[in-house]
Order: structure tokens, then C-alpha cells, then sequence
């Protein structure tokens, strides 16, 4: 889009470049090589080139796509420290503000809910290669971002788009040394520096490095963060023909942040319920059982008894559904900042600051990134470049997918989920060609861009130790016999081990002693410290859950000008493959690790010795493939009218069969049932689907009639898009307006109906002597209470539809002022088609004769209701003028507003988008900013601050829990 994002917060003098004097050598050296964005017209807010679109630089007025450039000073102006605010101030876009805490993202799953044009985003690059964790802003000179598919060179995605960090880099004109440091409203703290060296007419360095301790304005909440880039350029020709890039970026940071609010919007009638039994609701209440045994000597089991109902909100709402006849009614229909809860004194009080995350709490990520990029022009018919990208990424947990911190309905209790230790160990090499060929033909200009990817990864998962007996042994009276009653006998050397005081105890409100197995599922906030869940977990388990896949993509691009420059083309198609073999596990390293098809030897390596499944390591082999395209034009109705179409599709892997089980697992527990039958002396009474079954191959037969053994077809998106880009001759106005239509098709889901027992007989089953037939196959225990879920049935020809129109200016009437402004009305995201019966579309055969009252109400809300986090309308506006004269002059003064309308939490009855539930958006904020530079001894300095959300607004970006409350920065510059 030409319509691009850019705000300084510097005085006019800081704003211009300190420039050497270059000879005609040096002129040469410092060219552009094709792959390079120029920068020649831009200013401020506007950035008129750029080449996450094509993979060359190419001016944004003659492309035929939607691309939005967000600058470096507007990342600063808008205080943006994460992805999720790169969409404050854009259109057709909506954040999300749980996303901090979920699991990395990968190149199948994105990391949280925010969308563009509506659907979430998963291809997150930096410098054109995905980035797996941590996606630093402190090094970042821009950001670009494609609106609609661009896989033809970024691979495998959804229909939403790309987002490309482009960091800084070396340049070979003077630019002045910043060293930053910023506080804000909550006493966090930060320092920033960028270095730029020119080395000599062959060499610049340029060095960013920033440290930061920030704490959140819930308690408990930081963000830590240590990270380096020093990059190297070298242009050892003096043609400037050859240019070598050389980067590394270091990062480590730690950080906590809040994942939920109050969504209870029923309290009362929960505690009410959970009393006196109304809507026939459960009024049973919190107990600790100490297991009498030989280690503890106890003669009967100890009960520790307390009054904390356990009666569940979800539970509370659904007997009040059925008791009323009221299918409908949602379980939240508003969200508070922070928590109730009664204090010290009794007040039932709001305690806006409480953290929903438990305390102890964190992710952990640790990237080192090496790239070099080499640019070469051999020819002038012939441009190269090669990127090779080493990324060692780690993430490491703590409460990682359940550490949340939720009440009891007695408005004095909590439960502090422990959620477990994780974590991921990635480490990926990424190989890159492009080659562009140059030539003109019968009056075309034509640039063919071809070129080859290949990346490997290994990936690990590190999953949590089994919580035992021992995790108590770290907390205040796990040796005290009344919290601690297992303290006793042979058992106490268990507990000993965590060598807590024997009198350390923690008291309740009461003054009675606390059990020790309460001091979590029983926290009380206005009374208790909050219990920091790092001491509970003490040790990772060794178990790795491993993959080692090698994908590979070749593509190519056509691009051609034709009728004076006057018309630009663009098609593009790639191909990408990826082969994946086995399951690199490793279960007790350096012991037992795993090598490629051990698995065919199982005497040699069994499954109960190195802790791998060997179904599931015949089942984990792929051999996928997918393919993009896109093509379009734009054309110059006169030097500063555009017009523009194009029309591309994307696709993403979908892994795994239809029966989502480990091939061969199935027919373990089936021939287990039959074999059970028979030594029973019942063979041929095992009836499955109303077939007597003796062999597996009888069974096998009607799993094959059930498409159990298909592979789940690869998920597919298009996007259809027609604008118009204008600019004046002085580019005092600069916009862009484009009209959409995408889908999204194939996702993979899990069907909850056709798992269910009733329509799969070997998924839970209870029957007794399946359970023992199931055991036989060593994959379900003995006593367990039914077969498990053999089959994850999987549903697949789901359609979602978003249509639209967005529309963004920039305008700068006079030198000192410009302003941002775009829009975007979604009026369509919906879905279209959908494969489960069990959301049948109302009015089908299907959905009047088989669903029932329930079925058909869940079934409705999705068909009728809008798709989750899309914005039906976005209106965005921030401009700032810098006065050039009087006492005044330098004075940067900025304010901007942002508008949503609603955007749908769930399509669920719980937050019923069609009953009065809960919904995000629906806000006005506005944010404002002021900058002056000031000298002292002879050093320039700038200070700003903004003030975001200067309303107090209470809103939510997108889910459930609320963005952040009036908030400031403070920063000054000092550059020299």
C-alpha cells in the first residue's frame, strides 16, 4: 500500500541525516543493490518503496497488491513493543491480548488470536525468513506488511498476509549515535543504543543493542530483555557490484503477563448456587484426602475439610440453562479489569491490579541468529543474491497452558492453576537463492525472479515432570503433621528432601494451620501472600518430543512494464515440498536417544525401554507438498492514478489422517479385544458397527470405510482484490483503496461428534472385556475405566469468507505536518461451508431432523454469527505537527485515535455473539505525544513523552482480557 505508516517524534534538525561528502567512487560504492529499498522520496510517514511483495525493491505505487510500511518512528511514537500493537493504528486488522503468554508459533500454528483481513497470521518473518521466537522491535528500521496471500515467496500460510521485520543495517552515509533511555508510569526502565560506523568507503558497521526491565501494571507482571545486533557490511568492489551483509543477534529476556480478567458476570448467582443448590447446582466443597499407607502409617485416610465451594461457573450456567429452558443464555456478558475478591477486613472489594497469571510464572526465550546475505551483479542482465539464516531458538515455561489464577464462588478463594514446565529447543538453517534476469523484448522491460529454499530444523519439545508427592516437599508445611498428615513414618524422608523448616507453616484468616495441599487450589488473595508456583516445580523431565523435517521451495515471478512504464504485471507461482522421517525423541539424554528407524528393530529397542511408540514413528513420515500462485496488474491511468487487480491462492500443510491416530495403534487394541473374546471362550460376540469381528482384517476393512486411514488434505485460501493508489505530484497526498474478497478452506478440525462413542464404539467405551482386550495391547491400562480415545476423528471442507474494503492516506499539506488516516469496513466473515454434522447448516434436512435442541443452538451461533476477532469497521487517525519557528521551534506536538467496532470472542453459547455475551472492540482510544530538543555542553538531546489511552478507556483489543489502562513514556536521546 502507498499509503504507508512514519512519524517522527525528532526536531526538524534531527530529522535530516548529518551527511559526508562522497566522491563519484564513493557514489558507486553505496548504490543500491536491486534487492534494496530506496528511501530517496521518503519522509516521515512515508515510504514509497518496498520488497516483502516481490523480493525486489520496487516501488509500492506500481504494485499490484496491498502493502503498509510501519516506520521506525512510529513504532517509537506509539510506544509498539509487540506484534500484537503493530495493529493499533491499521486497518482491516484486529490484535490480540492474551497472545503474550501462549506457545511459540510455528509455520502450521500461529501465536494468538490477531487477524488481518481476518483471518489469523502465521508468517512472521525477519528479513524474509521466519522467525520462531522472540520477535524483537529494538533493531527493527521498518516493518512491512503484504495484505492477502504472498506464499510465492514466503511459503505456506493463511489468506491474512505477511509480516516482515526488517532490521537495520550498516549504512555508508554518516547517520548520528542515539543512546535512548525511556521510564514509564510503572518505574520500568529502559536503554537503547544505535551506532553506525563507516569503517571506510569499503566497510560500515553498525551496532543495536538494548536492555530493559519493565514492570506491567498488573502485580507480578515484567518483562525482561538483554539483546545485541551487530551487523557488518562490506562492498569489497569498487563497482559496489558486490555487496556482503554479516549479522548477529543475540537476545535473551524473561517475562509475566496477565492472561485473563473478570469475565463473571454472574457472581452473585454462582455464589448463591453454590449454597443453597439452586438450578439443582452442587453445593459440595473443597477437600484434601491423605491416603492412608504403609509409608505413613496413618490407620485411616485424613480428610481436610474447608468451606470453598467447588462448584464450577461453567457448570453453574449450564444447570441454570436446563433448569430455565434457556438454552441461550451466555456465561459472559461483560469483562472487568482485575478481580473481586474480599479483603483482610471483609470488604468484598475490586483489585484492578490482580494478575490472572500465577505468580512464579514466565516464558523464557533465549534466539541466536546468524544471516549472511550476499548481492552480487555479474551482468546487467543478471542480479544474485544468497541468504544463508542460522537461528538457535529457545523457549523455555513456567505454569505453561494452565497457570491462571480463576475464583471460587465464595468471593474469598482462588484456584491457582500450576499449568507445567515446558519447552521448545529449535535450531534451523535456511539456505536461499534468488536470481533475477533482466531483458527487454518487443518494448517490455521484463525481470524474471527465480528462485530455491531449502530449510531444516530440528525441534524439540521438553514436556514436565509428573507431579508427585515431592513437588509439596518444597512449600511451607510439607514437615508440619497437621498441614502435612503424609508426614509421617518412611514418608517423611520424601518430604525431607526439600529441607523446609519443620515449624514453617502458613496460617489461614482464621489462624488455623494451612495444608500444605491447599496452599494453591485454595489461595486466598486478600489475606494470604501469593504462592510463587517455582516452588512447586522443581525439575524438567527428560522426555523430548522431537521432529527433523526439511522443506524445500522453488518458485518463480514474472514481472513486466510494458506501454511507457504505464503498465505493470506480476505472476508468480511456487512449489514447496516437505519430508519429515521419524520422531527424533530424545527420553533420557545422552542415554537414549533416538536415530533414525530404530524403530524397525523393536527387540533391540523396545518401546518400554526407550520410550517411544513405534506405530506412532512409522506413522510420523510425510512426503507433502503444496502450491501458490498469484497474479496481477496495475496500471497508470496518468502519472498519478493507478488502478490495480490480483487474485492469489495459498495453502498450508495439513498433517495427520482423518483417523488422527498413530497407524497401526488401532489394530493393536482391536486384535487385543478380539484375542480377549476368544480367550473367553465368546469368540465372534465382539460386535463392532453390527458386525461380529474375528480377524483384524475384518476390522481393518470397515476402519478403511470410514476414510479413518486418509490423509487430511492441505488447507487452502484465495484472495480476490481489485484498488486504486493516488498520489500527487508533490506527494502531498499519498493513498490507497483496495476491495477484497478471501477464504479460507480445508482447516483442519477436531470433530467432537464423530469421536464421541456413540458414533465411534472403540473411543471410551466401558464394556469391560473391551478394557481388557484394550490392555492386552500395552497402550491402555488394565484398570482403566473405558478404552480411551482410540481415533481423533478429524473434519476437514470448512469455508470461511471475509470480504472488504479498506482505505489509507497520507497527507501532508505543509512540510511540518502529516497525518495518517485509514479505514476498513468488513462486512462479510462468515462461514460458508461446513463438513460436521453437527453443524449442519439450519434449514438443512440434517439440521431439522437429527440435531437436537443444544446441537442446533451451537450450530446456529456459528453459521449466523460474525467469525471470530474481525472487525466490522476500523477508522484510525494520527497526525503531528512540529512548529519551525519562535520561542516554540523543534516542539513535536502528536495525537491519534483509534476506533473498532466489536469483534467476536467465541462463537460458542458460553460468549454467545447472538444473545447479549461479551464481545472485544467497541472502543475509542486516543494517545498523545509531545517531543522537544534541547542542548547542554555542546550534546543534542531529544525528549518526548506519549500518553497512550489517555481516557482510561476499558476495552479489549481482541478476547477477553483488557488491553493496557492510561499509561506514559517518558524517553530521552542523547545523539552525537
Amino acid at each position: 500500500m502507498a499509503a504507508l505508516i512514519g512519524l517522527s517524534a525528532s526536531s526538524l534538525w534531527a530529522q535530516q541525516p548529518v551527511t559526508v561528502t562522497a566522491t563519484d567512487d564513493d557514489e558507486e560504492i553505496t548504490k543500491l543493490t536491486p534487492f534494496e529499498v530506496s528511501s530517496e522520496k521518503d519522509y516521515g510517514y512515508l515510504k514509497t518503496n518496498a520488497a516483502t511483495a516481490t523480493k525486489i525493491g520496487m516501488e509500492i505505487q506500481k504494485v499490484p497488491m496491498n502493502i503498509s510500511v510501519i516506520s521506525r518512528e512510529f513504532l517509537d511514537d506509539t510506544n509498539a513493543k509487540s506484534l500484537t500493537d503493530l495493529f493499533r493504528y491499521s486497518a482491516a486488522a484486529s490484535g490480540d491480548t492474551r497472545f503474550k503468554m501462549r506457545i511459540p508459533a510455528n509455520e502450521a500454528t500461529p501465536q494468538g488470536g490477531f487477524t488481518m483481513r481476518g483471518f489469523q497470521v502465521n508468517t512472521l518473518m525477519r528479513n524474509g525468513v521466519f522467525r520462531y521466537i522472540s520477535h524483537n522491535l529494538d533493531n527493527v528500521e521498518r516493518v512491512e506488511v503484504v495484505k492477502g496471500p504472498a506464499s510465492v515467496f514466503f511459503g505456506q500460510g493463511y489468506p491474512g498476509g505477511v509480516i516482515n521485520y526488517v532490521t537495520k543495517r550498516p549504512s555508508f552515509t554518516k547517520i548520528p549515535t542515539e543512546l535512548t533511555y525511556q521510564l514509564d508510569d510503572n518505574s520500568g526502565h529502559k536503554v537503547k543504543v544505535d551506532n553506525n560506523t563507516v569503517l571506510s568507503k569499503k566497510a560500515a558497521f553498525r551496532f543495536v543493542g538494548a536492555w530493559q526491565d519493565l514492570q506491567g501494571e498488573r502485580r507480578f507482571e515484567y518483562h525482561k530483555n538483554f539483546n545485541l545486533t551487530p551487523t557488518l557490511t562490506l562492498k569489497p568492489l569498487d563497482s559496489g557490484k558486490l555487496t556482503i551483509n554479516l549479522e548477529f543477534e543475540y537476545l535473551k529476556e524473561r517475562y509475566n503477563a496477565n492472561d485473563y480478567d473478570w469475565i463473571y458476570s454472574d457472581f452473585a448467582g454462582w455464589k448463591n448456587a453454590a449454597t443453597t443448590g439452586a438450578y439443582g447446582s452442587s453445593t459440595a466443597t473443597l477437600t484434601s484426602t491423605i491416603t492412608a499407607n504403609a509409608g505413613n502409617g496413618l490407620a485411616a485416610n485424613v480428610l481436610q475439610t474447608t468451606t470453598t465451594p467447588t462448584l464450577a461457573y461453567s457448570t453453574y450456567i449450564n444447570n441454570k440453562r436446563t433448569s430455565t429452558g434457556d438454552l441461550w443464555i451466555p456465561a459472559y456478558t461483560s469483562v472487568e479489569r482485575g478481580a473481586y475478591y474480599t479483603n483482610a477486613g471483609g470488604t468484598f472489594i475490586q483489585d484492578e491490579a490482580f494478575n490472572y497469571t500465577a505468580r512464579g510464572a514466565y516464558n523464557d526465550n533465549e534466539d541466536e541468529v546468524f544471516t549472511a546475505t550476499v548481492d552480487m551483479s555479474p551482468f546487467e542482465w543478471l542480479d544474485a543474491r544468497y541468504t544463508y539464516t542460522n537461528d538457535r531458538a529457545v523457549n523455555n515455561s513456567v505454569g505453561q497452558g494452565g497457570a491462571l489464577q480463576t475464583p471460587y464462588a465464595d468471593g474469598v478463594h482462588f484456584n491457582i492453576g500450576l499449568g507445567n514446565r515446558s519447552g521448545y529447543w529449535r535450531y534451523t538453517q535456511v539456505h536461499n537463492v534468488d536470481l533475477v534476469f533482466k531483458f527487454d523484448l518487443f518494448g517490455i522491460k521484463n525481470k524474471v525472479l527465480t528462485g530455491y529454499q531449502r530449510s531444516t530444523w530440528t525441534q524439540q519439545y521438553l514436556g514436565g515432570a509428573a507431579q508427585t508427592d515431592l513437588n509439596w516437599a518444597f512449600l511451607p508445611g510439607a514437615r508440619n503433621t497437621v498441614s502435612n498428615p503424609d508426614y509421617r513414618g518412611t514418608n517423611v524422608a520424601k518430604y525431607d528432601f526439600g529441607g523446609v523448616p519443620v515449624n514453617q507453616i502458613i496460617t489461614d484468616r482464621n489462624g488455623a494451620i494451612k495444608p500444605v495441599r491447599q496452599i494453591f487450589n485454595n489461595w486466598d488473595p486478600g489475606y494470604e501472600l501469593a504462592p510463587d508456583i517455582n516452588q512447586y516445580f522443581q525439575d524438567d523431565r527428560n522426555a523430548l518430543d522431537g521432529y527433523k523435517p526439511v522443506l524445500e521451495g522453488m518458485y518463480i515471478n514474472y514481472q513486466a512494464s510494458l506501454l511507457e512504464d504505464r503498465l505493470t504485471v506480476l505472476a508468480g507461482y511456487r512449489e514447496e515440498k516437505k519430508w519429515e522421517r521419524f520422531q527424533p525423541q530424545v527420553n533420557n539424554f545422552p542415554w537414549y536417544t533416538y536415530f533414525p528407524d530404530m524403530h524397525l528393530d523393536p527387540v533391540a529397542y523396545p518401546e518400554n525401554v526407550w520410550g517411544h511408540s513405534v506405530n506412532y514413528q512409522k506413522t510420523n513420515l510425510y512426503d507433502q507438498k503444496g502450491d501458490s500462485w498469484m497474479a496481477g496488474a496495475s496500471f497508470a491511468i496518468n502519472k498519478n492514478l493507478n488502478v490495480y487487480a490480483t487474485t492469489a491462492k495459498i495453502f498450508k500443510f495439513n498433517g495427520g489422517t482423518v483417523g488422527g491416530m498413530f497407524v497401526g495403534d488401532e489394530m493393536l487394541i482391536a486384535q487385543g479385544i478380539i484375542d480377549e473374546y476368544a480367550s473367553r471362550g465368546l469368540a465372534g460376540q465382539f460386535i463392532y458397527r453390527g458386525q461380529a469381528i474375528t480377524t483384524g482384517a475384518q476390522i481393518k476393512a470397515l476402519f478403511e470405510a470410514q476414510g479413518y486411514y486418509k490423509n487430511v488434505p492441505n488447507e487452502e485460501g484465495k484472495n480476490y482484490e481489485i484498488g486504486v493508489k493516488y498520489t500527487t505530484d508533490d506527494n502531498k497526498i499519498v493513498g490507497t483503496l483496495s476491495l477484497f474478497s478471501a477464504n479460507r478452506i480445508n482447516r483442519r478440525e477436531d470433530d467432537g461428534v464423530a469421536q464421541a462413542n456413540a458414533n465411534e464404539p472403540l473411543n471410551y467405551n466401558t464394556n469391560p472385556i473391551w478394557i481388557a482386550g484394550a490392555a492386552r495391547s500395552g497402550l491402555v491400562s488394565a484398570s482403566a475405566a473405558n478404552t480411551g480415545r482410540v481415533f481423533r476423528v478429524r473434519s476437514y471442507g470448512n469455508k470461511v469468507e471475509i470480504e472488504g474494503a479498506e482505505v489509507e492516506v497520507i497527507w501532508t499539506p505543509i512540510r511540518n505536518f502529516q497525518a495518517l488516516i485509514n479505514a476498513s469496513w468488513m462486512p462479510t466473515a462468515e462461514t460458508v461451508e461446513d463438513q460436521r454434522p453437527i453443524y449442519s447448516k439450519p434449514g438443512s434436512d440434517y439440521y431439522n431432523n437429527t440435531l437436537n435442541a443444544t446441537q442446533k443452538r451451537d450450530a446456529y451461533i456459528l453459521w449466523n454469527a460474525r467469525v471470530e476477532n474481525v472487525p466490522e469497521y476500523r477508522f484510525n487517525v494520527f497526525g503531528k505537527y512540529t512548529f519551525t519557528d519562535g520561542p516554540a521551534r523543534g516542539l513535536a506536538l502528536g495525537a491519534g485515535m483509534r476506533y473498532s467496532s466489536e469483534t467476536v470472542v467465541s462463537r460458542g453459547v458460553d460468549w454467545n455473539p447472538l444473545g447479549n455475551g461479551y464481545q472485544a472492540g467497541d472502543y475509542i482510544v486516543f494517545d498523545v505525544t509531545a517531543a522537544y530538543p534541547w542542548e547542554f555542553m555542546g550534546y543534542k538531546f531529544r525528549t518526548s513523552i506519549g500518553i497512550y489511552n489517555v481516557t482510561d478507556e476499558k476495552y479489549s483489543e481482541g478476547s477477553y482480557a483488557l488491553s493496557p489502562a492510561r499509561n506514559w513514556l517518558l524517553s530521552t536521546t542523547l545523539t552525537f
